[in-house]
């Protein structure tokens, strides 16, 4: 067994990316949701910053207590799994956001300084990738980037990655974060390489 937090990115009053009437912070959620059963189904222990969309701590707030939970108990989180999605747009000349359609992908973020963040980051991501649940759908490569100033791998003790799950400015990838098998694919992968980095 081991002890993770997740985050459902955003919520409250912060809405992230939104596209088309679709905010961010609602697919982040119905994800994490799904992602936190899976969990618990496989033996593994799960805290979460937010289970609804109400009285949602703001970032560094959730960083501070996710930082206090870990120093002040045992067992320590193994890890924290941030979930969230994309968006690709530009302004056009007469200031309205244009979406870059073409733009699409799953990525695993993580901190230079974590070689654990890292390894966990590349574990999902690998998955993700050998699940065929991006390139299935001709979509872009799972990738692993580094993240250079996310609060979130950065502020927070525990090894942190961040998941970029799809582009919600992609049509294609849209409708997928709303299908509910590919959500369970989706999940299904993330834990799998999860798993995978906890066997080591």
């Amino acid at each position: 067994m081991a002890v993770f937090c997740s985050d459902a990115g955003h919520g409250g009053r912060d809405s992230g990316a939104a596209w088309n009437n679709v905010l961010e912070k609602d697919l982040n959620l119905i994800f994490t949701l799904q992602l936190n059963s899976l969990l618990k189904k496989r033996g593994h222990r799960i805290l979460t910053t937010r289970k609804s969309d109400d009285n949602v701590p703001d970032l560094l707030t959730r960083c501070e207590l996710i930082n206090q939970h870990h120093a002040a108990n045992s067992p320590k989180f193994d890890a924290i799994i941030s979930i969230h999605c994309n968006v690709a747009a530009y302004k056009n000349e007469t200031g309205r956001y244009v979406a870059k359609e073409s733009v699409r992908g799953f990525y695993a973020i993580y901190s230079r300084e974590s070689i654990k963040g890292r390894d966990l980051a590349n574990s999902i991501a690998n998955q993700v990738t050998k699940e065929g649940i991006v390139t299935r759908h001709g979509g872009k490569l799972s990738t692993v980037e580094l993240g250079r100033s996310l609060a979130w791998i950065h502020k927070t003790l525990p090894p942190a990655v961040l998941l970029e799950l799809g582009y919600m400015t992609n049509p294609e990838e849209l409708r997928l974060l709303h299908d509910k098998d590919y959500q369970k694919r989706m999940v299904r992968a993330i834990v799998d390489g999860i798993d995978n980095y906890i066997l080591g």
